[in-house]
C-alpha cells in the first residue's frame, strides 16, 4: 500500500522486510527505462533484418511449414499469413509501438521530464502483439531470439506502471519486474552452463573449436581456426562455461559485476563475429546488463552526454 508520495510501506524486521526491500519495494525505474529503450532498438533491427525478404516470411509467396507438420513437431496451428497490403500495416503497427515506447529517447533521465504511462503501455500492447504475431506465423524463422522478446514484452506490460515520486522528482517501480528481467538473464546464463557442463565441455579442450566449424560459421571465424593455436580454443571453451556456471555470483554480488561486464561483453563479441546471423542475439543480451547499472550511474552518464552535445 503506497503512502501519500506513492512509496510502499515496508515490513518491520526480518526476513520478510528484507525480501519485501529487495523484490516488492519501490526502487528508481531508470535502470528499467533504459533497458526497454534499448531492448526495442534491437527488436526494431531484428524485425527490419525479417522484413528484407517479407513476402517470403509474412505471404503465401514463402515456403511455410502446414500445421500438421507443425503438430508432428509438437507446436500448435500456425496463425494466418498476410496479404501484401497488411504487410505493411503489420510494419505500420511495429513502428508505432516502438515509436510509442522511446519517444522522447530521453524520458526519464531528467527531473523535469514527465514519462506518458498510458504511451508506454500502449507500445508495449503493440509490441507484444506484433512480437507474438512473429513468433506464431512461422515459428521456424522465430528461434529463441523472438521467443525472448515476447516473453519480456508480456513482463513489461502487465507489471505496475512507472510513477514519479512527489519528493525526489524521480521515476520508481515496484522492484519485482527489475528482479524477474535481472533473474532472466542470469538463469539463461546459468541453464546454458549446466547444459554444456552435463554434455561434454568437461570432457575435452576441442568442443568449442568443433562447434565453431558448423554450418554459422563466418568468415573471420574461418579465419581463426586456420590460425590460432588449440590452447586459445580451450581457454575460450573454459572461460565461457565458467561464465555462466558463475553468472548467479558474479551479477549478484555488486563489487563483481565490473568482471560479469567485461567478461559477458566479450563473450557476446566472440558470438557475433564467430557465429553467422547471431548479432542480434549479441545486441539483445547486452541490453540486459543496463538492468545492473545503478541508477546514478546512468544519471552521469546522460549528464556527460548532454554536455558534450551543448558544448558543441
Amino acid at each position: 500500500m503506497r503512502g501519500e508520495n506513492g512509496r510502499s510501506k515496508q515490513s518491520k524486521g526480518g526476513v520478510g522486510a528484507w525480501f519485501h526491500g529487495v523484490f516488492i519495494a519501490d526502487v528508481e525505474a531508470l535502470s528499467l527505462r533504459v533497458f526497454e529503450c534499448l531492448f526495442t532498438v534491437t527488436f526494431l533491427i531484428w524485425m527490419g533484418r525479417c522484413f528484407l525478404t517479407w513476402e517470403e516470411w509474412l505471404t503465401e509467396a514463402g515456403f511455410h511449414l502446414t500445421k500438421e507438420e507443425l503438430a508432428s513437431m509438437g507446436y500448435p496451428e500456425p496463425w494466418p499469413l498476410l496479404e501484401p497490403w497488411q504487410v505493411g500495416v503489420f510494419g505500420g503497427l511495429i513502428l508505432l509501438g516502438g515509436g510509442l515506447l522511446l519517444w522522447p529517447m530521453g524520458m526519464g533521465f531528467g527531473q523535469a521530464g514527465k514519462l506518458a504511462q498510458p504511451l508506454r503501455r500502449a507500445g508495449l500492447v503493440l509490441l507484444f502483439g506484433t512480437a507474438l504475431y512473429a513468433q506464431r506465423v512461422d515459428y521456424m524463422a522465430a528461434f529463441t531470439l523472438n521467443k525472448l522478446y515476447v516473453g519480456i514484452y508480456a513482463v513489461l506490460m502487465v507489471a505496475p506502471g512507472i510513477w514519479r515520486d512527489r519528493e525526489s522528482g524521480r521515476l520508481m517501480v515496484s522492484a519485482a519486474p527489475l528482479r524477474v528481467l535481472q533473474a532472466t538473464l542470469i538463469l539463461q546464463y546459468f541453464a546454458a552452463g549446466l547444459a554444456k557442463a552435463s554434455a561434454d565441455w568437461l570432457k575435452g579442450g576441442d568442443i568449442l573449436w568443433g562447434q565453431v566449424q558448423g554450418v554459422f560459421r563466418t568468415d573471420i571465424a574461418a579465419w581463426a581456426l586456420r590460425n590460432l593455436p588449440m590452447w586459445t580454443w580451450s581457454g575460450q571453451q573454459h572461460v565461457s562455461l565458467a561464465f555462466e556456471l558463475l553468472a548467479p555470483v558474479l551479477f549478484c554480488v555488486r563489487r563483481l559485476r565490473p568482471i560479469a561486464f567485461v567478461v559477458g561483453i566479450g563473450f557476446h563479441l566472440i558470438i557475433a563475429v564467430m557465429m553467422k546471423d547471431l548479432i542480434i542475439f549479441s545486441l539483445q543480451m547486452w541490453t540486459f546488463y543496463a538492468l545492473f547499472v545503478p541508477a546514478e550511474t546512468w544519471r552521469r552518464l546522460w549528464d556527460i552526454m548532454s554536455g558534450s552535445l551543448r558544448r558543441r
